[in-house]
């Protein structure tokens, strides 16, 4: 059963006025998709261009030329030099630390029966640490 409209009240307009705005979003979503693709394609092709490995020319030299093998020679002599003197920086460094290792273990040989002075207190060696020697002097 349909109602009838009372004939004191206007009308209701009939306005179909979202059909633009629907088909205005229907070809910015288009755009914006296509825009995607073609950027994700560009930027494929241009990351293929950057890392992908040239082919060898035939113009280039061999590597057996003279100039190659002097060049080769000398940074084998410099690699050669280097590595001379890391040796012997390291060598003087173990000495440095043998002779430290060796007066840090003499110094605590030459305590008096155990004894430490830190800043003026006196402290003696017990299992598992030190302790405080109360009355003892220490220069």
């Amino acid at each position: 059963m349909e109602r009838e409209r009372p004939e004191y009240l206007q009308p209701i307009p009939r306005t179909r006025w979202e059909f633009p705005w629907l088909g205005m979003w229907a070809v910015l979503l288009l755009g914006m998709a296509g825009a995607g693709i073609w950027l994700h394609l560009k930027t494929g092709d241009a990351w293929s261009a950057r890392f992908k490995k040239p082919e060898v020319a035939a113009s280039e030299p061999p590597l057996n030329t003279p100039h190659n093998r002097a060049f080769m020679a000398e940074l084998r002599e410099r690699r050669e030099r280097a590595e001379a003197e890391i040796k012997m920086v390291q060598a003087m460094n173990d000495e440095i630390a043998m002779k430290n290792a060796e007066a840090a273990r003499l110094k605590n040989a030459t305590d008096n029966d155990g004894l430490r002075c830190i800043n003026g207190v006196a402290f003696r060696r017990i299992p598992g640490g030190w302790e405080n020697v109360p009355g003892a002097t220490c220069p």
